[in-house]
């Protein structure tokens, strides 16, 4: 039976602080119009639903994906929607033997109909980072029926929100050491670069993390994402991830942004905007990482999604 994200967005689920999240409804930015009209109301047009066939390899998807730079594709033959395929089912799934993804099918790989998430076109922003929040995904289908209006991302909510701030600043900008509290800590994943990819890839997957600090004697440190494995690895999938050094794919430190325990909350969700990106490494001046946020614990925090 396919689930609703209705009966989803009425549960409680494990969040933010209420009183740091109240800050934010405090402000006038909050109370932004668009924070409660229906989703589709408030994007840029219908954004673009990219479909991969259901008979595919994987290896096409990863390629399509990457071609069209988006983190997932709707599944579907004859018109009809199959699943959902994302970068996440790649890195969750996808075996670490060389060449296996042009030999798997998307559909042995993708959230099948019966399990798929989905909202309807009246869903608000709020509603819709909430659903993601309990089911754990980044990806929303905005379905009528069997017919899939959009697939809104986190990055699409995330441009609204920075923009709505753009217009409304908050009266009292809330740091990135504001937000590792209501996180309750610093928490974040770290390896050595002379691991391997394969390593990385189970510690994320053990820890539902989509990034991992990477420490290189030589450079300082790195960061290895979900899209750095899509976009330098399984899109080759000429090697097994196992035989893969973390240092021959991850963002190296001179092309890594990363943010101060005292930067702005608000600047950060606009770097990551602009840069295409969703975690920041949070470094303290003498160059420690000691911490690092992603967008969707700054939209979590903004919105306040959290039980309050």
């Amino acid at each position: 039976m396919l689930r609703s994200a209705t009966s989803l967005a009425q549960r409680s689920r494990r969040g933010f602080s209420s009183s740091s999240a109240s800050v934010f409804r405090q402000s006038s930015s909050a109370n932004e119009w668009w924070s409660f009209l229906p989703i589709l109301n408030i994007t840029r047009g219908l954004p673009i639903v990219y479909h991969v066939n259901p008979k595919a390899t994987v290896f096409r998807a990863i390629v399509d994906m990457v071609k069209m730079r988006s983190g997932s594709l709707i599944v579907s033959e004859g018109g009809k929607c199959a699943g959902i395929i994302t970068e996440r089912d790649i890195l969750d799934k996808m075996p670490f033997e060389q060449g296996a993804s042009r030999k798997i099918k998307v559909t042995e790989l993708m959230t099948p109909r019966s399990e798929l998430i989905s909202a309807n076109p009246s869903f608000t922003l709020d509603e819709c980072v909430k659903v993601m929040e309990e089911g754990v995904f980044r990806h929303l289908p905005i379905m009528t029926g069997n017919d899939v209006k959009a697939v809104i991302s986190m990055r699409d909510i995330a441009i609204h929100v920075a923009s709505a701030l753009s217009k409304a600043p908050m009266s009292e900008p809330l740091t990135v050491a504001s937000l590792m509290e209501a996180k309750g800590g610093s928490g974040f994943l770290e390896l050595s670069s002379t691991q391997s990819v394969a390593e990385a890839v189970l510690l994320m997957r053990q820890s539902r993390a989509g990034s991992v600090i990477v420490h290189d004697d030589t450079n300082g440190f790195g960061i290895l994402t979900e899209r750095d494995y899509l976009t330098k690895a399984a899109v080759y999938d000429e090697e097994s991830p196992r035989d893969v050094c973390v240092a021959d794919i991850m963002t190296q430190r001179s092309h890594v942004k990363s943010v101060a325990p005292t930067g702005r909350i608000d600047d950060c969700l606009s770097l990551m905007v602009a840069g295409g990106f969703r975690h920041l490494p949070v470094v303290t001046p003498d160059k420690q990482v000691v911490g690092l946020i992603s967008m969707q614990d700054i939209l979590h925090y903004f919105l306040g999604v959290g039980k309050e």
